[in-house]
């Protein structure tokens, strides 16, 4: 019998320490979260890894030599890019659109942080003119003019539109998916008011270095140079201008699309497969399988076709509070509609009216569904708008019922004679019930 050898183990050596990571430098973009002006200083910072406040020192310092740095500063905002957004999961970018959570957007630059700023360089450049330091004032005040046009037509570049509505509440394709560079209306006064400026300017920077050079009266000379040069680059560029226009275009629409199926695919995991669940778990309860059926119809044509800030139209607040009754009691209500007027403040009385009396129908009547019928007519003085809420039921007899049952003498009857309507109920043992609501409108 051979003798099998013992396995040898080695006690384990010490562990070699883990070179840490060298670190990863960012991308040199514009920062627009610690931006003052154009976010230069904060972006080099961040690529550097330096403090922020150390890099804007050397800015400001190295301005007050011959002023060089002004424009670095300048030619620098002008080609860092800012940084690309971070995409979010479906989910959490539906819940951005539909304003249920804080967007991670940036916000721009406050228009008050940005004068103090410049108020402030501003300063301190006439501080070091006066010690003697910078160019001669026939390229001083050019440059600072420039300085500034150049500064207002970037800054309306770096601006980024204010998204009033989620991507799925604007088509794409549409007018609203085409915007144009500068536009007039609403708050775009605002841009075209900042882009003239700047040019303007510019334009003075221009002049001034030309009337301080050959005299003023090379100032005509010099517009017409000025202006048959910027009509010469604007048709040779003006290719490649609608080309780019035409790819943000597309890009954008791309966006909205991808953002609308981002809204689709949050709103079908969040009601329409929850419901297929619950109907599969109460696959043996008729009733409910349709109630939860009835209900997710309800729900996805109120997203698909409401407005969400609530029913503005009897028809839509009728039909709102007939899928409430149903959801509360499980009894089907039917609600057709001929005609349709605004919601005032009475007809929203006759609709918590209507409300209560199919809750009563649902509770009362053991009817197997409710039928409720609204017209809108015109007449002479305005419109007549009626509402009949019928049931099939067992019925009862309107004058046994008890002065404290508040349900129908306060909840119906009273609301509407306090909002100058009325109501009438019909109804008898064993013959069901039918409530008229009437209210001019």
């Amino acid at each position: 019998m051979t003798s099998v050898p013992e396995p040898s183990y080695q006690q384990p050596g010490p562990v070699a320490p883990v070179p840490p990571n060298p670190p990863v430098r960012t991308r040199l973009t514009r920062s627009r979260s610690e931006a003052w002006l154009g976010g230069v200083a904060a972006g080099i910072a961040d690529h550097l890894g330096w403090p922020t406040w150390l890099v804007r020192l050397c800015f400001v310092g190295l301005a007050f030599a011959n002023f060089l740095t002004i424009g670095v500063y300048a030619v620098l905002w002008i080609l860092m890019p800012e940084p690309s957004p971070v995409e979010q999961p479906p989910g959490l970018q539906a819940a951005t659109n539909q304003g249920m959570r804080q967007s991670t957007r940036p916000k721009n630059v406050s228009f008050g942080r940005v004068s103090a700023v410049v108020m402030v360089g501003f300063g301190l450049i006439m501080l070091a003119r006066m010690l003697g330091m910078g160019p001669a004032n026939a390229f001083f005040w050019p440059i600072m003019l420039a300085a500034l046009g150049v500064g207002l037509v970037w800054l309306q570049a770096d601006d980024e539109p204010a998204v009033s509505k989620s991507a799925a509440e604007v088509p794409a394709g549409s007018e609203q998916t085409r915007r144009p560079i500068v536009s007039v209306g609403g708050r775009k006064w605002v841009e075209a008011v900042r882009v003239l400026g700047g040019m303007t300017l510019i334009g003075g920077a221009v002049a001034l270095l030309a009337a301080s050079q050959g005299g003023v009266g090379q100032l005509p000379l010099v517009a017409m140079v000025s202006a048959l040069t910027v009509a010469g680059v604007a048709v040779v560029a003006a290719p490649w201008i609608l080309r780019y226009r035409r790819r943000m275009a597309a890009a954008y629409e791309e966006k909205l699309i991808a953002d609308t199926r981002a809204d689709m695919a949050a709103h079908l995991h969040d009601s329409v497969l929850q419901t297929l669940a619950l109907i599969q778990r109460q696959a043996d309860d008729p009733k409910q399988v349709a109630t939860l059926a009835r209900r997710q119809e309800r729900e996805l044509r109120s997203w698909l076709y409401a407005d969400q800030a609530g029913p503005s139209t009897l028809k839509a607040a009728l039909t709102e509070a007939g899928g409430e009754v149903e959801d509360e009691r499980g009894v089907p209500v039917e609600v057709v509609c001929v005609g349709d007027i605004e919601l005032t403040e009475g007809l929203r009385a006759l609709v918590q009216a209507a409300r209560e009396a199919m809750t009563n129908a649902a509770k009362h009547s053991g009817a197997p569904f409710i039928d409720v019928y609204a017209e809108v007519e015109p007449t002479g003085e305005g419109e007549l708008v009626q509402v009949f809420v019928r049931d099939r039921g067992k019925g009862f007899d309107p004058a046994d019922v008890a002065d404290d049952r508040m349900g129908v003498r306060s909840s119906i009857v009273g609301r509407m004679e306090r909002h100058g309507g009325s109501a009438k109920i019909r109804s008898a043992p064993g013959e069901g019930t039918e409530i008229r609501l009437e209210m001019k409108a």
